[in-house]
């Protein structure tokens, strides 16, 4: 993964299948990798866990279509974790295992990823992609599912009251027609309340903003705000302070709310609006990025 991608590069659901694969083939017995659900189109939704501690910090990416450069980065954090011999990775590796457990949802949305990179023509919805873009055929500023449903509209935090839907199925922001009613989001929501996790840490672009605190009870919000603070010294990213009411249905305001743990909604990369991120700026998006699991597992280790 270190040598980066090139121009043209994109990181499809194929290859992200054949890497976690490879991984599982290379270190088995570092990693636990397994299949917690499909996608509309009978894609395979991965879950990969490395560590048996008891803290266990949840991460993953592109839950939007066009915004696929988090899964790449989250294959990077894992690639580093298992290998990388220069500090964080190796105190991570060799010190904290077995206190702090890494669990990676890399894909959340493959078949809007797979839409975006390959276009229409192979899904089973062709023609209504088609008409829900608006009789276009170019996705790649697509955010919803292969059925026009925006998956970080999809959880039950204030779902009722979510701001600008649509209505109707679309590139973005259509919430769906109840909470959950998407098989990629239910099997996100049904494994973390399968699984106690301490902190759980989503990657969106872009903005280069930190989401962490949604509608929070002071009490909670102070106790929250010390790693908040330390995630955006690390990142150099802005900290999103809510006014007015904030929208609702996101994954991260769903953990906070139910769990009342940490959650953190990253937006990589400088704003570029409604197209996927640019490849030439993966560099600077992982070194900015680089020692956020470090610092999550080291505010929860008490370090």
């Amino acid at each position: 993964m270190r040598n980066g991608l090139k121009k043209d590069d994109i990181y499809s659901y194929s290859k992200l299948k054949a890497d976690l694969e490879a991984l599982k083939e290379k270190f088995p017995e570092q990693i636990d990798l397994i299949t917690i659900g499909s996608s509309v189109e009978g894609r395979n939704l991965y879950a990969l866990r490395i560590g048996t501690g008891k803290k266990a910090i949840l991460c993953h990416g592109a839950h939007h279509a066009r915004e696929w450069l988090t899964t790449y980065l989250i294959m990077d954090f894992i690639d580093h974790l298992l290998t990388d011999c220069s500090w964080p990775w190796l105190t991570m590796r060799e010190e904290w295992l077995a206190d702090v457990s890494f669990c990676f949802i890399p894909m959340v949305n493959p078949d809007g990823v797979t839409l975006v990179q390959e276009g229409s023509e192979k899904s089973q919805y062709q023609k209504e992609l088609i008409s829900w873009n608006q009789g276009s055929t170019d996705f790649t500023s697509w955010k919803a599912n292969s059925r026009g449903v925006d998956l970080n509209r999809q959880y039950p935090a204030d779902w009722e009251s979510i701001q600008a839907d649509p209505g109707k199925p679309s590139p973005s922001h259509y919430k769906g027609n109840c909470p959950l009613s998407e098989p990629e989001s239910r099997a996100l929501y049904q494994f973390v309340q399968q699984n106690h996790f301490d902190c759980a840490l989503a990657y969106h672009s872009s903005g280069e903003e930190i989401f962490w605190r949604y509608t929070l009870p002071d009490h909670l919000v102070h106790q929250h705000r010390s790693l908040a603070e330390k995630l955006a010294e690390v990142t150099c990213y802005q900290l999103i302070e809510p006014e007015g009411t904030p929208s609702g249905g996101g994954f991260t305001d769903w953990f906070l709310t139910e769990f009342k743990r940490p959650a953190f909604t990253i937006e990589i990369a400088p704003f570029i609006g409604p197209r996927p991120v640019p490849n030439h700026l993966y560099k600077q998006i992982f070194e900015a990025n680089e020692l956020v699991l470090y610092t999550i597992a080291s505010h929860l280790r008490g370090d």
